[in-house]
Parts: structure tokens; C-alpha cells; sequence
């Protein structure tokens, strides 16, 4: 499901110019004709959920468990994390790595066009971001799968460290930056994916729904809170310093995992 996103993160840019043609044919305004592509998606996604998701696959599970227990009512997503220490865990992994994410990259077009790149260069550059976020999802998953949630995590927190020490040395060329950024996707990948299994695991499946819902919440609110605080702080200190700042991010989702790695079994934090 992840790595669909890349069919849409590489066609994306290239649907500018027919968006455009498209857009006059409509009388829309310049620059939102791609606007009608992605309008076009998502109805047709709409459709794909409300006709083809059924019989809703969460529902028959609970059915399938009624059988054999009774069922109980879910709890909310704050009463999980105020008891579950794995669910605090994981969602602060997601949402402290998407902030991570979305403040060094939501800067990154305004760095390069301050530094002279044209706009069929910011375009390629995000492109490629975004590719870094979910070509290799799946083999995210795999690792995951194989080597252990824990690992991905800090294998994932390790590329955004390295995408941030690459910003925070980078001269503004347009080659550091896209190495930055690639480093950046691919480390969010690793994160989200390996913390997202383990929203998964840390709750019964009656309460699953409620704790991705939040997880979902969080995992936004974290990267609009990133990336309105990522423009006061490369106003201030400039892109190296903002690479430097968002460290601290990383800083606490490595530690929180070294904890995590060196205490208890994880059924045992729940």
C-alpha cells in the first residue's frame, strides 16, 4: 500500500504541463490544473473503498472472534497510550520522524531557488525525495519482518541523521541537497514503516482501530507543527542550522529506542 505512493510521487511532477492544458480548457486559474488529477484519484479511490472494500475485513475479524470471546469495548486512543508503554513508543517514533521529515523538506524548494535552481529542478529534486519515501517500502517491511521492528527504527533514524548532517554541512549545491533528501526519504521510510508494525502489535485488534486513528492524528499534527516551525528557524539560523536543530528529534527517538532495547521484552512494557 506504501509503495503505490511511488506511482504517484514520480507521475506527479510530470502532470504539470498537461495540468496546465487542462486547467485553461476548464477556465481554472494558472499552476491548478494538476489540482484536477488529483481530485480525479481520489474519487476513484473513494469508490474502490466504499464498493470494494466489503465485507469491511475489521469487522469480519471481530466477528470471527466473538465466536470464541466476548467482545469488549475499544477503548480511545489516549486511554491506550496513558496504559500502553509499546503504543507510546510507537506512535512517537511516527510522528517525531514524519516532523523530522516534513521540516527539512518543506524547506528544501526555498532553499534551492535561493540558491538559483529553476523549478524543473526543485521538481526533479522532491521527486526523487519522495521516491526515497516509498520505493522501498516493501523491503522496509521485509527487514522489518526479518530482522526485528527495533532495527529498522534505528537503521531508519540513522539516514536521517545522515540526511540532517549532510544539510547542516551542505554548501546549497543542488547535489548535496538531493543526497540530503534522499537520505531523508528513505530514513522516513524505514521509521514509519518498522513504527507503524508496531502500532499494529501493541493493542488487540479491537482497539487497533482507535490507535492508528490517533497515530494517523499525530503523525500529522507533528509534521504541520515541523514544518511551521522549520520556517522561523531557516529564517534565523539558515538551512545547516535548521539540519542541526531537527537532530534533537532524532536525539529522542534513538535514546527512547536504546531504552526500549535494553530493558524488558516489549510485551512485558505494555
Amino acid at each position: 500500500m506504501v509503495w503505490s505512493t511511488t506511482i504517484g510521487a514520480v507521475l506527479g511532477p510530470n502532470l504539470f504541463g498537461p495540468g496546465e492544458a487542462l486547467g485553461a480548457a476548464l477556465g481554472l486559474p494558472a499552476m491548478t490544473g494538476a489540482f484536477a488529477f488529483s481530485l480525479a484519484a481520489t474519487v476513484a479511490a473513494a469508490f474502490v473503498y466504499a464498493l470494494g472494500l466489503l465485507p469491511d475485513p475489521l469487522l469480519t475479524a471481530l466477528a470471527e472472534r466473538s465466536k470464541s470471546a466476548g467482545i469488549r469495548r475499544a477503548s480511545g486512543g489516549l486511554a491506550i497510550l496513558r496504559g500502553n508503554a509499546a503504543a507510546r513508543y510507537a506512535v512517537a517514533v511516527i510522528a517525531l520522524s514524519h516532523a523530522t521529515m516534513v521540516a527539512l523538506m518543506s524547506m528544501a524548494p526555498v532553499h534551492l531557488r535561493d540558491h538559483g535552481a529553476t523549478l524543473s529542478i526543485v521538481g526533479l529534486t522532491i521527486s526523487l525525495h519522495v521516491a526515497g519515501m516509498y520505493a522501498l517500502s516493501p523491503v522496509f517491511g521485509a527487514l522489518s519482518d526479518r530482522l526485528g521492528r527495533l532495527p529498522v527504527i534505528f537503521g531508519g533514524q540513522a539516514m536521517l541523521l545522515v540526511a540532517l548532517t549532510v544539510a547542516w554541512l551542505s554548501d546549497g549545491s543542488q547535489g548535496t541537497m538531493t543526497l540530503s533528501l534522499i537520505f531523508l526519504g528513505l530514513g522516513w521510510s524505514a521509521s514509519v514503516v518498522a513504527g507503524s508494525a508496531l502500532v499494529s502489535e501493541a493493542v488487540e485488534i479491537e482497539d487497533r482501530s482507535s490507535l492508528q486513528g490517533f497515530s494517523d492524528l499525530s503523525m500529522n499534527a507533528a509534521g504541520a507543527l515541523g514544518g511551521a516551525i522549520a520556517g522561523p528557524i531557516l529564517a534565523l539560523t539558515g538551512y545547516s542550522g535548521l539540519g542541526l536543530c531537527a537532530m534533537a528529534l532524532v536525539a529522542v527517538v534513538v535514546i527512547w529506542s536504546a531504552l526500549r532495547l535494553s530493558g524488558p521484552a516489549p510485551c512485558e512494557l505494555s
